[in-house]
């Protein structure tokens, strides 16, 4: 994959939330009215999980 999109982003962060601390917070912290809306838009299987983005999350401070 040569381009990384903010969509990319927020799809690898919205998975990392919904595993550690679930679907609802997820859903609050991208300001969505449903969560069912976080869950089929952004919430990925572990193969669609940007290795890149999941690492930076990871270093970033507070993360796993």
């Amino acid at each position: 994959m040569d381009e990384y999109t903010t969509h990319m982003y927020r799809r690898t962060a919205a998975t990392l939330i919904e595993r550690a601390a679930g679907i609802t917070l997820a859903s609050r912290l991208f300001g969505h009215a449903n969560e069912h809306i976080t869950r089929n838009s952004y919430v990925v299987t572990a193969d669609q999980v940007d290795p890149v983005t999941a690492k930076i999350l990871d270093e970033a401070p507070g993360g796993a």
